[in-house]
């Protein structure tokens, strides 16, 4: 709450000993932290002390402070004294609170540290000097929390000694640069397009290949390759910067560009793609409905389906664009009243066509797209991904098991300050109050899981959230901090690894790796008696660079030569350390393992004789008196769809092995758990997938009518849940008869826990877009004119037309800005949702939403 009449307490030492000195260390230095944000913000904040005492306040943060970097980069950096880093980190965190100002968007009373303009700018100018910005993922801190700044510079400091960099020293020297900068220099390298993420080499070769084709070609790379990401690193090339190309240069920097794709929701994802990728701002709420432009320092990037772009619509297009992306391509093969009239519509001066396969080099479909458009200029098959471990080719199992939290003590100190600290607040009279006053559809807190669902509705409708709630919030993320570094028990991971070393005559090659160090040589202490061939590699294995380096390389080579052994290290492959085959991999190196991780174990796994490569991940969650229900159920659910959902991606869904933890307690786990992550998607907040957020609009409105008849024809929905093995058939078929696109399918899979309790409501939203999508194909079909005008191309010779047609069932879908789970009012007797609140509210000011899509249409369903 924002404090600006006299203070709680007037001195330091009764503010310590009264409310900070029995909260977990962690904790206080949250709350501090907040503190110290506020009051260098807020020019009239008095904060809970005298005038007099905030130096005190100040000196007992640092002294926090110092000790969070001893723990927090133990074994990592040894001879820089804690003193200095203290220094380091208020320099920069008051770098960053200027460029907060300068961005317009400083941190705010709630506690963010730094803003997301801020941090992008940040980001860009490290990318510019070359640096992954993924170095820097502090995405388990929430960006709300006093921790996020201390996390980010901590990270960068561990980043910098574990790859033996300057991040740090860079990260620094950028921050001091900013406190230069004005309003304009700020935002001008908050708009200018940078390329964010490192390219791989399949789309490195596929660009070289394109721009050695003058910008026209078509680039045919399979399913999960990167191919979106391709056709931004032409974005890129043509009006921003490639860092890791030191010879480009922009060619214009009043670029116009045009994205085609054969859908509303396909454009939309194109759009924030594009935001994220460049390192732009991102756009405020979301709507299911097509882009209409995207502008930025030095381009403006235009968003078409291919059907507005077919001669009958009278669009105003511009007399030339510099490049045109045309995504899926393979659809846009016909000339004859098809799709490829589309291709002739926008003169260029470069084209790109991205299709996962456009057919064999007999099929009449390919000669017509290059034709039409232009010659398919890369090939990148799934063989090809497959053999550059691109895409994962091995089995792999996921084993739920305990959580072993990285410090004991604090973890149990934060566990029981949270179940304090909520016991007191559920049924508090101010609680009780706020909860009427919310956008909630509770009045009473079941569990954390409501609480942290009422505090972000707090955060969004109320100008003050009381402290208490402030405090349980910061309490949550500081034990979030802690989970966040801790990792599954070991026990199973050892029992498995030695099954794999003695049970095999021929021998097993594993690679394990481990969350950190310590963990690393206790593993292979574990493991010396079940083969002498054990290899153990880090970065502290020498006191010297130049001896570490000899005896990581003769640890490895002696690993290379070995018929069996186990090779263990801890983030090992991030180290950039060439690993040799080896037959199993096993990974207890944290609570979520990222896709990139997955994909470099494929490099790393390869086919045994006849035996395919195994991928074993610890899933962790906290047993008995250390989990919270509510906050861990949802934590542990999100994991188990997470590799779910990756499963797809890759299309290969891993086995879920027996879980070495109490059964019950995970079958409660997973119930609240699913209720927690479908209520989300039901109030239209964002959820977090492999590859990026999602809301349930866009679900929806992916869903073709193919798609839609497979799931009624194979899910039965005559049970009390959506069976499992039903809902696996199901995403099996859409894979097979490709009627979703890849992003599309992985969405799809959604659906299953949100209405996994409820096959009912499941039937009749499926029956509904169902209804939308016939009446949509046959009011496209009567519109379809019986001639087409040929419009004449100035960047192509002769025109050919085409005998056939397309058969499609995708067709513009009208732009949606309005809610997708919404009733027109709220029911007199029951508490509004929050996107029935803002819909009302928008009503009420007399703002109209589109009929016309599928989820305006279905929205009734999810009141």
């Amino acid at each position: 709450m924002r404090r600006f009449g006299d203070p709680e307490y007037w001195s330091f030492t009764a503010y310590r000993d009264d409310f900070l000195a029995d909260r977990p260390t962690i904790e206080q230095l949250a709350i501090l932290d907040e503190e110290i944000v506020n009051k260098a913000l807020l020019s009239r904040y008095q904060g809970p002390i005298g005038p007099n005492e905030w130096s005190f306040l100040g000196g007992y943060y640092g002294e926090l402070f110092g000790s969070f970097v001893s723990e927090r980069v133990a074994g990592l950096i040894d001879t820089t004294p804690i003193e200095t880093r203290e220094d380091q980190f208020h320099e920069f965190r008051k770098a960053i609170i200027s460029l907060n100002q300068q961005l317009s968007a400083g941190g705010s009373p709630d506690g963010t540290t730094i803003s997301r303009p801020a941090e992008r700018v940040l980001l860009k100018r490290l990318r510019q000097e070359r640096y992954d910005p993924s170095d820097l993922d502090v995405s388990h801190i929430s960006r709300g929390s006093g921790l996020y700044l201390l996390e980010l510079f901590a990270t960068a400091a561990q980043q910098s000694v574990t790859t033996e960099t300057d991040l740090l020293e860079t990260l620094l020297a950028q921050t001091t640069a900013f406190k230069e900068l004005d309003k304009a220099d700020a935002r001008a390298l908050l708009t200018r397009p940078v390329l964010m993420v490192s390219l791989w080499e399949n789309q490195r070769e596929g660009l070289d290949h394109w721009l050695a084709s003058d910008g026209e070609g078509i680039l045919e790379m399979a399913t999960a390759t990167g191919k979106t990401v391709a056709g931004i690193a032409a974005i890129a090339n043509l009006c921003g910067d490639v860092p890791e190309n030191p010879e480009q240069t922009p060619q214009t920097d009043d670029a116009e560009i045009m994205i085609v794709a054969h859908s509303n929701a396909i454009l939309s994802q194109w759009e924030r793609e594009i935001r994220d990728r460049l390192g732009l701002t991102t756009r405020a709420g979301s709507g299911s409905g097509r882009p209409d432009r995207l502008s930025f320092s030095t381009a403006t990037v235009e968003f078409y389906t291919a059907q507005s772009l077919l001669p009958r619509y009278d669009r105003d297009l511009a007399d030339q664009y510099d490049l045109v992306i045309y995504d899926e391509v393979h659809h846009y093969s016909n000339l004859d009243g098809g799709y490829g009239e589309a291709i002739r519509r926008p003169n260029y001066d470069r084209a790109m066509g991205l299709s996962a396969t456009i057919g064999e080099q007999t099929d009449p479909k390919r000669d017509r797209l290059e034709e039409i458009l232009a010659p398919v200029v890369y090939t990148y098959d799934l063989q090809d991904a497959q053999r550059d471990g691109v895409i994962p080719d091995f089995e792999w199992t996921v084993h739920p098991i305990g959580l072993d939290p990285y410090e004991r003590e604090e973890w149990e100190q934060a566990t029981e300050s949270i179940t304090n600290q909520f016991r007191a607040l559920k049924h508090d009279d101010t609680t009780t109050k706020l909860l009427r006053q919310l956008s909630v559809p509770f009045t009473q807190l079941e569990d954390l899981g409501d609480f942290i669902r009422a505090h972000r509705a707090a955060e969004l409708e109320l100008n003050d959230v009381p402290d208490s709630w402030g405090q349980l919030q910061a309490a949550i993320q500081s034990r979030n901090w802690i989970r966040h570094r801790s990792q599954p028990k070991i026990e199973g991971a050892v029992t498995l690894a030695r099954e794999y070393l003695t049970g095999v005559d021929d021998g097993v090659k594993l690679v394990m790796f481990a969350m950190d160090i310590e963990t690393a040589e206790q593993l292979g202490e574990e493991l010396a008696d079940a083969t002498e061939n054990v290899f153990v590699v880090h970065s502290k294995i020498a006191a010297s660079s130049n001896k570490k380096d000899r005896m990581v390389n003769r640890r490895i080579e002696q690993f290379s030569a070995a018929d069996h052994g186990v090779l263990i290290a801890p983030k090992l492959l991030d180290e950039g350390i060439d690993v040799p085959d080896a037959e199993v991999g096993i990974n207890v190196s944290g609570t979520k393992t990222k896709l990139q991780l997955v994909q470099r174990m494929g490099r790393v796994l390869r086919r045994h004789g006849d035996q395919e490569p195994h991928f074993h991940h610890f899933v962790a969650v906290p047993e008995g008196d250390d989990h919270l229900a509510g906050l861990d159920d949802k934590q542990y659910v999100q994991q188990r769809h997470w590799v779910r959902e990756l499963g797809e991606k890759i299309g290969q869904q891993p086995t879920i092995d027996e879980a070495n933890v109490d059964e019950a307690l995970l079958a409660r786990a997973e119930a609240r758990g699913n209720e927690l992550w479908a209520q989300d998607l039901l109030d239209d907040l964002e959820i977090e997938t492999v590859q990026g957020s999602v809301r349930m609009d866009e679900i929806v409105e992916g869903l073709t009518s193919s798609a839609v008849q497979t799931l009624l024809d194979t899910v039965d929905f005559d049970h009390d849940t959506v069976v499992e093995s039903d809902w696996e058939t199901a995403m099996t078929l859409l894979r097979t008869n490709e009627s979703l696109t890849p992003k599309a399918l992985q969405r799809t899979w959604w659906l299953f826990p949100v209405y996994r309790n409820r096959p009912d409501e499941l039937q009749e939203l499926l029956r509904k877009v169902a209804q939308y999508r016939t009446a949509s194909d046959a009011a496209d079909d009567s519109s379809t004119p019986t001639e087409t005008t040929s419009e004449t191309s100035t960047h192509r010779g002769s025109e050919t037309s085409q005998e056939g047609s397309e058969n499609t069932d995708e067709t513009e879908e009208p732009s949606s800005r309005g809610d997708t789970q919404t009733s027109d009012s709220p029911a007199p007797d029951k508490k509004r949702t929050s996107v029935e609140a803002n819909k009302q509210d928008a009503d009420d000011s007399g703002e109209q939403s589109d009929d016309g899509s599928v989820v305006s249409r279905i929205k009734r369903l999810f009141s």
